[in-house]
């Protein structure tokens, strides 16, 4: 009898954690629809090439959400976007390196919607036209790029603040638009994720993510333990060291408790992940032949493109991972996108051998 009632005890407080998860859930994303209009939506499907023992390992495909824009980039401009058009911003000063993911997507999204982008380049006027900066020349004209020298990068938000200071219709898109106002937008990748879950029929233990300003790292970590999803976060640290992606965490919580008008707590929000820095290629942009090697692998066994600055270096460090710690459950990575890079290392992908690009090159797409 009394094991029938803790059963049942054990089964009702299960039931009612489910439909807490499920009325947060609902909740945040009736938030973020608020300031988005829509979730973007990825599929799932199986890796092939993830062969460990009591694992099932399925790749999501946000670099499939769009061409000249995809994976995290779109997710934050949903929210960016509407917000700069509700406030009447006429120009954007966009910071970022010459060949910027970030910069070659944002900059496509304020044409279209009329408002001037102003670019604050890392770099100088006569840097090689080549991948994303070679598509981003073909939107903005020369006189509306501002080149900054790596020496006096350090200061590059506060000449940006400058240019726009007593100019109410501009504003300063960070790198990376890391920035509150697409805060919502990179929300919409742990609502997406919890479809992708109802639509496999099956709950992920463990999801993998890269991290270049940190921002939809931070998002899905924020989401998940607000809504108390019992989910292990791997984030692979690509361009800050561990004490800045805790710092913008910290931001951040702020940030997104004033969204939800409720309070997360920091030692139970440090539980919902890990960090890592690659082992491979350290320095961010820094590629080599093995890098170059496991992109052409990746397509030539899984069938589709990933960029040796965030995705290559992400599968390449997950794989390790998994070994090394034995994971079991279900998991997910979550490619990010970014294959446009490639086209800036054409001659690396035709020969790769003994290929090595220090990060001085520039060509980092953050």
């Amino acid at each position: 009898m009394d094991e029938k009632f803790n059963n049942k005890a054990i089964l009702a407080s299960e039931c009612n954690c489910a439909r807490g998860l499920m009325n947060k859930a609902t909740f945040l994303e009736k938030k973020i629809i608020n300031m988005t209009s829509y979730i973007p939506h990825s599929r799932t499907h199986a890796l092939k090439t993830f062969n460990f023992p009591l694992t099932k390992s399925l790749v999501k495909r946000d670099d499939e959400l769009g061409f000249g824009i995809s994976g995290s980039k779109w997710r934050k401009y949903t929210s960016l976007i509407p917000y700069l058009i509700s406030n009447n911003y006429q120009e954007a000063v966009v910071i970022g390196s010459a060949y910027s993911n970030h910069v070659l997507g944002i900059t496509q999204l304020l044409i279209e919607n009329r408002i001037k982008p102003t670019l604050f380049l890392l770099g100088s006027p006569t840097i090689k036209r080549q991948g994303n900066l070679l598509l981003t020349s073909l939107l903005v004209p020369e006189s509306q790029v501002h080149w900054i020298s790596r020496k006096n990068w350090p200061n590059v938000e506060a000449l940006a603040q400058s240019y726009v200071e007593n100019n109410d219709s501009t504003i300063v898109i960070p790198e990376g638009a890391c920035m509150d106002q697409a805060l919502p937008g990179a929300l919409t990748l742990a609502m997406d994720i919890l479809r992708n879950e109802q639509e496999n029929q099956l709950k992920f233990q463990h999801i993998f993510v890269d991290a270049g300003t940190g921002l939809s790292a931070i998002a899905l970590i924020l989401a998940f333990a607000w809504i108390n999803k019992q989910t292990l976060v791997h984030v692979l640290l690509l361009a800050d060291e561990e004490p800045q992606f805790l710092d913008k965490l910290k931001l951040f919580q702020h940030s997104f408790e004033q969204f939800v008008e409720d309070e997360l707590d920091w030692t139970a929000l440090l539980e919902g992940f890990r960090l890592y820095r690659p082992t491979l290629a350290c320095s961010f942009g820094s590629v080599n032949a093995a890098i170059i090697s496991h992109i052409k692998f990746l397509a030539r066994e899984e069938g589709f493109f990933t960029d040796p600055i965030y995705s290559a270096k992400l599968f390449w460090e997950a794989k390790n991972i998994i070994s090394a710690q034995a994971i079991e459950g279900n998991i997910l990575m979550v490619h990010s996108g970014g294959a446009l890079t490639l086209m800036g290392f054409q001659k690396e992908l035709i020969d790769n051998n003994n290929c090595v690009i220090d990060s001085g090159s520039q060509r980092n797409p953050l």
